[in-house]
């Protein structure tokens, strides 16, 4: 994380929750996204060519929550290897 000069960088329990809000921020698209594709294939008109868009958008934006996931994932690994697991959470 790379601050501008003369800022202080965000103590550990800050960039905690930041990697929280990332991870919640995942799992909505997925979830929310996902939910709207189960629904889009419930109703989908095979003839529709709108219907096949609708429903390849909702899938790509569930995959893209999949890949934030990833992302949070990775993420999460890099700051407990630099800090130490459970550094920043409150107890």
């Amino acid at each position: 994380m790379s601050e501008p000069a003369g800022e202080p960088a965000p103590s550990l329990i800050q960039q905690r929750h930041e990697l929280g809000r990332s991870r919640i921020a995942a799992l909505i698209w997925m979830i929310g996204w996902g939910a709207l594709s189960a629904v889009r294939i419930v109703v989908l008109d095979i003839t529709d060519i709108w219907d096949w868009i609708l429903l390849a958008g909702t899938v790509a934006l569930a995959l893209y929550g999949v890949k934030q996931w990833f992302d949070y994932r990775r993420k999460l690994r890099t700051f407990e290897a630099k800090h130490g697991v459970g550094a920043g959470k409150q107890n």
